[in-house]
Parts: C-alpha cells; structure tokens; sequence
C-alpha cells in the first residue's frame, strides 16, 4: 500500500483591505492667521488719537494755567469774606495725568470711528444695504459725541482751580465717581470696542 503522504491544497491567504472609512481622520491643527491690514489700520488711527491727544492737552492746561493766573489777577491777595480760597499756583503733574489721558482715550476713539465710518460707507455706496446704513446712522452721533466729550473734558482741565468747595470740585473733577473720571472710564471701554469692531469689519 502506498503510503505517500497525502497534501493538503493550501489556498494562499488573500490580503485584508483595511476600510478606509473606518480609520480616524487626521486633525490637521490650524494655524490662526490675522488680518494684516486691519490691524495695521488699527495702530495708524491709535497714533494719530494719542498725537492730536497730545496737542489738545498741552492746549488745554495752557488754558487752564491762564485761568488761575486770571484768578490770581483779579483778586490779588484780597478774598471777599466767606469766598474760598483763590489758587494761585499752577496745575501740577498729578492733577493733569488723568485730565490727559482721558483727552487721548476720546481722540483715540474718535479715529476709530472716523476709520468705521469710512469702512462702512464704502460697503454701504457698494451694497445699499439697509443694516449698513443703521450702522452708519449709529456711529456718525457717536462721532459727534466725542467731541462735546473732548469739548467737555477741557472745560475740567481747570476744575482744581475752580473757586468753589471742595466738595464740589471732586464731583465735577478726576477724582473718585467724579465727572471727569467717569468720562474717562467710559472711553476707555468704548475705545476696546470699537477696536475690536473694527478689526472684524476688515476680515
């Protein structure tokens, strides 16, 4: 009897083909881009508001120092019974900082909104749209609005000056809850804003 050993047909394996579908997709990490222009936009209209700051301040306390020494003319070193006492010297650093920075805060945003305004026009003159247009009609108040602020903010350069008692140059001064601060508060906050309003009307 032959005994050869009898052999087995093997059937190569066939290759598994891995579901594509079934494989996790790769996250491709994005890299945040920002906008160029808008932000170069940003810090010519920041320079300008801080230069014309700069200017109108240095106006103002010259006015301001005008007024004292006016004061100091008039009355001399007589004071009419129960009158406060007349300053005589003029502003110091400490009582200019925040009048100034305040000044600087309006003018950076009114070129802010000079810039939105400029950026919204051209989109309005080539869409028509109605939004647009609202915006506009929001920001062009705004714009005058900061200038009665500047115009405001002037007339309280000379408030440490002001004849009057203390309680009431506190309330209309730069000290705290005072007018002068609050104007500089809320500008400061405005400014941010309108920054970042900006920024996204130039993506």
């Amino acid at each position: 009897m032959d005994e050869t050993p009898i052999m087995e047909n093997k059937i190569p394996d066939a290759p598994i083909k891995k579901d594509k579908s079934l494989e996790a997709p790769i996250k491709e990490e994005k890299i945040p881009t920002y906008n160029k222009k808008a932000i170069g936009l940003l810090i010519v209209l920041v320079i300008g508001g801080i230069v014309l700051g700069l200017i109108l301040s240095t106006i103002f306390v010259t006015e301001a120092n005008e007024r004292i020494q006016h004061f100091n003319d008039e009355f001399g070193d007589f004071v009419p019974p129960g009158f406060p006492e007349i300053r005589i010297t003029p502003l110091t650093t400490a009582e200019v900082f925040l009048p100034t920075l305040g000044v600087i805060v309006v003018c950076i945003s009114m070129f802010l909104l000079i810039g939105l305004i400029a950026v919204y026009f051209k989109v309005f003159v080539k869409t028509k749209s109605k939004y647009i247009a609202g915006l506009l009609f929001f920001l062009v108040p705004l714009f005058f609005q900061t200038i009665f602020s500047i115009s405001t903010l002037r007339s309280l350069f000379v408030s440490p000056a002001l004849p009057f008692g203390q309680g009431i140059r506190e309330s209309i001064g730069f000290d705290w809850g005072g007018l002068g601060q609050v104007l500089v508060v809320v500008s400061i906050f405005e400014s941010i804003g309108l920054s970042i309003l900006l920024y996204l009307s130039n993506e």
